[in-house]
């Protein structure tokens, strides 16, 4: 299963001043034998497919407020 995380970006002591910024990335992914990221395991039924999406929208939702925590922060 794919893993969402943030990453916030900040000026540090002697870069010139900018904006703090974060960003969404892929912390933890799979490939297939064509290079295309993949965002689950195999879902061979309704559940899975249901679980699955929940469970990225979850981690999104997380993230969400991760990343207006660390803009707040800034």
């Amino acid at each position: 299963m794919a893993k969402i995380e943030i990453l916030a970006v900040s000026p540090q002591k002697g870069d010139q001043p900018f904006a703090p910024f974060v960003h969404l990335w892929l912390s933890q992914s799979k490939t297939d034998t064509n290079g295309r990221t993949l965002l689950s395991p195999q879902l061979m039924t309704e559940q899975e497919v249901d679980e699955s999406v929940d469970q990225l929208i979850s981690q999104l939702e997380h993230c969400r407020k991760l990343a207006k925590d660390a803009l707040h922060k800034k």
